[in-house]
């Protein structure tokens, strides 16, 4: 089921022996020994037979070491916890030996492999190498330099470098400081070279090209319930010299007006940690009343790379109004001054955020708002957000989605929780058999109140026609409270149905119809969407 190339093919078989070779099985093959191809069908028939061969096993690397001039070697003993055995680890093996040696000033170690010894015994190949390591000179760090900032101030590059003159110099951390520069995010490109000015002593140069510092934007999108919405982002970099960077970013659709502006500084206060100043402006209609938000925050974000995932923390003030409020006002505050402390993280494993086909994403996001924190109010806000997708071959993707929030106060929530901050589900990315936040609850009156909790699951098949049209199919089940006593829900909707998609560059295009099994009395039998971008 999946389409055939003799490119392919042979990508194929050279994929399969290159993991086996990583395995550790040293003399793995993959051989076509059949081929039927259909002209009249396109259907291909193609047996592959793979040979393993014996696997390796890493015992232990011996090191020769000649230091500097010497003639006669040290010998250095690597016991290894029989790791698999391949040319893959041997590569990585020496290159993390040579950076040992680099940072010990040795900038121009050379590391050679002088034998393998290859031991059977009971179907394993025990492997012992021998290597040969001639350090060179011990190098002296002369002068660091560089070249190509014309608006960038020099003590914020040289901040970004963490060497010293007349120390011994350190490739590796040469090396980081490209990587440290880089990050700035305002150069185009930065090289590194060394210059050999005397025997023992290497100067270093950064050669910088500085990108742009103006981008402008612009956007658009359509929704079933916004319609068409337009806008624009205006990016600048490297303000001031400093590299700061500014986001300027407006809205406008038949239902909202929003605008919000960002300025970071990065590693403000810490490596990796960017420090960010955050005004913003929303005035929206939904379905039960006006919503008109405005305020800012102030916060800081690091990247932690070890578990790949984007850590937040902000304190925000905003005004937040619910105006035209249908039904009873004793749903949560219409008017109120927030204050807040949010903590957010985000961990994203998705081969492509457009169209993910594989991978999964897993965010939180906690909101503490206190009166001691200077505003009206006292709630906690808890949003948790989750998405997986597996492909099946033949052009056949899952994807499930679930999420989960929850809003709590130890007071009274008609005098605790802003209208603003209650859920409202329904829509083109939430439950597909109703409008934008149409799903939520209702009050005796039949009045769309929102929820204090819900939790959404979504099931999605898909089956893909050409590279650039698909079909799926889909569930969307909401279990949701109108008051948090009754958590985790006490009303269940759910909604089936299917549609048709288009790849474009700005996500897909899509045209859904959701029907409600089980509609409460006010609902609609279903509801079409038509819409840009990933549902969930």
């Amino acid at each position: 089921t999946r389409i055939y190339s003799p490119d392919r093919l042979k990508s194929g078989t050279q994929n399969l022996v290159e993991s086996l070779h990583r395995l550790g099985y040293e003399n793995a093959s993959a051989t076509v020994t059949r081929l039927d191809v259909n002209h009249k069908t396109g259907a291909v028939e193609v047996v592959i037979e793979v040979n393993e061969g014996p696997i390796s096993i890493i015992r232990h690397v011996r090191e020769s070491v000649f230091w500097e001039q010497s003639g006669e070697p040290e010998n250095v003993e690597h016991e290894i916890d029989q790791a698999p055995y391949s040319l893959f680890w041997q590569q990585d093996f020496i290159r993390n030996l040579r950076n040992s040696y680099y940072a010990q000033g040795y900038a121009e170690t050379d590391i050679k492999v002088d034998k393998i010894e290859r031991t059977p015994e009971d179907g394993t190949n025990w492997v012992n190498l021998f290597l040969e390591v001639r350090t060179g000179t011990k190098v002296f760090l002369g002068e660091v330099t560089f070249e190509g900032h014309e608006k960038t101030k020099e003590s914020l590059i040289r901040s970004r470098i963490k060497m010293e003159p007349a120390q011994p110099l350190n490739r590796i951390q040469a090396e980081q400081g490209r990587y440290s520069l880089s990050r700035l995010g305002v150069f185009e490109s930065v090289d590194l070279a060394f210059e050999k000015n005397k025997p023992h002593r290497w100067d270093v140069r950064y050669d910088l090209e500085e990108a742009k510092t103006t981008d402008l934007s612009l956007l658009f999108g359509f929704g079933s319930y916004e319609l068409l919405r337009g806008g624009f982002i205006l990016s600048q970099r490297n303000i001031w010299g400093l590299a700061h960077s500014s986001k300027l970013q407006a809205y406008q659709s038949f239902k909202s007006t929003s605008g919000e502006y960002i300025y970071t500084m990065p590693e403000f206060i810490g490596k990796d940690i960017d420090v960010f100043i955050n005004p913003k402006y929303l005035r929206r209609e939904e379905v039960s009343f006006l919503r008109e938000e405005y305020g800012g925050s102030i916060g800081a974000q690091k990247f932690f790379s070890k578990i790949n995932s984007d850590v937040g923390l902000r304190y925000s003030f905003d005004i937040l109004n619910a105006r035209e409020i249908e039904g009873a006002p004793d749903i949560g505050v219409t008017r109120a001054e927030v204050a807040a402390w949010t903590i957010n993280i985000k961990h994203d494993r998705r081969n492509n955020p457009l169209y993910p086909t594989r991978g999964y994403r897993v965010s939180s996001k906690l909101e503490v708002a206190s009166s001691l924190f200077g505003g009206q109010v006292d709630y906690e806000r808890v949003e948790l957000d989750g998405s997986f997708h597996k492909g099946f071959g033949g052009g056949r993707f899952l994807h499930l989605g679930l999420t989960h929030g929850v809003v709590i106060t130890q007071g009274d929530p008609a005098t605790d929780i802003p209208v603003n901050k209650r859920f409202f589900p329904g829509g083109e990315n939430s439950i597909r058999g109703y409008q934008e936040g149409k799903a939520a609850p209702r009050n005796n009156n039949g009045r769309i109140t929102g929820a204090e909790t819900y939790t959404l699951g979504n099931v999605e098949l898909e089956q893909a026609l050409t590279p650039a049209w698909s079909i799926i199919g889909f569930v969307d089940a909401l279990g949701q409270s109108r008051l948090i006593d009754d958590y985790p829900s006490n009303e269940f909707l759910i909604s089936a149905g299917g549609g048709v998609r288009w790849k474009t560059v700005v996500g897909p295009v899509r045209l859904e119809y959701g029907h409600n099994l089980n509609p409460r009395a006010d609902d609609p039998s279903g509801t079409i969407h038509f819409s840009i971008g990933f549902p969930f």
